[in-house]
């Protein structure tokens, strides 16, 4: 019975590791190993969990709002070919954007779209809504 659950235990282990380590793979794509100790120490590595597949979203380009001032940003792989929107999430990390304090709007470069990327108070009343 000892190594049943010695067994059980190690497993659950080493799935909390791996996801864990899957996570910090994926934030080191913007930001530094420093920057990632201390999301854990401050007990913030959740929402940057959580914003992996929830902090990006498209939206059309406001007609007669001028978005010239947007910074642009590339999501298409190849310059060439339109970017095909997709049921999978943006991710922030694929690009190097971070989440900081404020909404971001990026002009989504030969489209009308916009990539939207959502304040970290954003995501955080978005989990805490999540979990009810």
């Amino acid at each position: 019975m000892k190594f049943i659950y010695t067994l059980l235990f190690t497993c659950l282990s080493l799935f909390s590791w791996s996801q864990s380590s899957s996570i910090d793979n994926q934030l080191s794509k913007s930001y530094s190993k420093d920057e990632i100790a201390q999301f854990r120490n401050e007990n913030s590595l959740p929402l940057y969990a959580y914003a992996i597949e929830h902090a990006c979203y498209l939206i059309d380009a406001p007609q007669g709002k001028d978005v010239a001032n947007f910074k642009s940003i590339q999501l298409s792989k190849n310059p060439a070919v339109p970017m095909e929107i997709s049921n999978e999430p943006i991710v922030f990390t694929d690009f190097g954007l971070q989440i900081l304090d404020q909404t971001q709007y990026f002009l989504v470069t030969n489209t009308n779209k916009i990539l939207v990327v959502k304040s970290k108070n954003i995501l955080q009343l978005e989990m805490q809504n999540h979990k009810k």
